[in-house]
């Protein structure tokens, strides 16, 4: 058996209670961000087949050599589509929220379209705080939209935003993710996303 002199042992019991404190206070964080409210702000920089499609409302809005890009794509049955969605967090609590990570699912129409991660730690203020949490997704609506010709495909990514930048036919789930002692703990469940704000609880 292993003995430890009395001073080391006093070291490892305040170590061990300075983790133990440290992920309470995590995990106390990750509470609060639980009753956060979310909601979409806005979304930007759009596109399709790497082509900014902010002020396209058409196809004769697409120069040739765009039209050669989008339709050499099509031919290749792919149509890659892009979109950042930034997820507006408000913390009505009185201690500050946080989480290291969050787990992503996005929907168009209710079918998912791409999941991934957001891997850097966020905080949002207490007292109505507000933090934005910018959030890349990419997808292939040639899957999609699989059997509708190409101009409908076009049409429809050109649809996806409402003149205010809204995505009106979007919708994702988040999960919060903190990190205790090395360890992910994972928020139990889903938070749904939509235009207006909506509380984890």
């Amino acid at each position: 058996m292993i003995r430890f002199s009395k001073p080391f042992r006093r070291v490892l019991i305040f170590t061990s209670f300075l983790i133990l404190a440290s992920g309470c206070s995590i995990l106390s964080e990750l509470t609060v961000f639980s009753k956060c409210e979310f909601s979409f702000h806005s979304a930007q920089s759009p596109s399709v087949c790497g082509i900014d499609i902010s002020n396209r409302h058409s196809f004769s809005d697409f120069s040739f050599l765009d039209g050669q890009v989008i339709l050499g794509n099509l031919l290749r049955e792919t149509l890659p589509f892009g979109i950042t969605a930034n997820v507006e967090v408000k913390n009505p609590g009185a201690t500050t929220a946080a989480v290291h990570s969050i787990q992503w699912i996005a929907f168009i129409d209710d079918v998912q379209v791409a999941q991934g991660a957001v891997k850097d730690r966020m905080e949002v203020a207490p007292g109505g705080g507000i933090s934005m949490i910018p959030i890349r997704i990419q997808t292939d609506l040639f899957n999609y939209m699989e059997g509708d010709n190409p101009q409908t495909m076009l049409n429809f990514a050109l649809n996806l935003m409402d003149a205010g930048n809204q995505p009106t036919r979007l919708s994702m789930k988040i999960k919060p993710i903190v990190i205790i002692g090395g360890q992910s703990v994972n928020y139990p469940g889903y938070f749904t996303i939509t235009k207006e704000f909506s509380s984890g609880n």
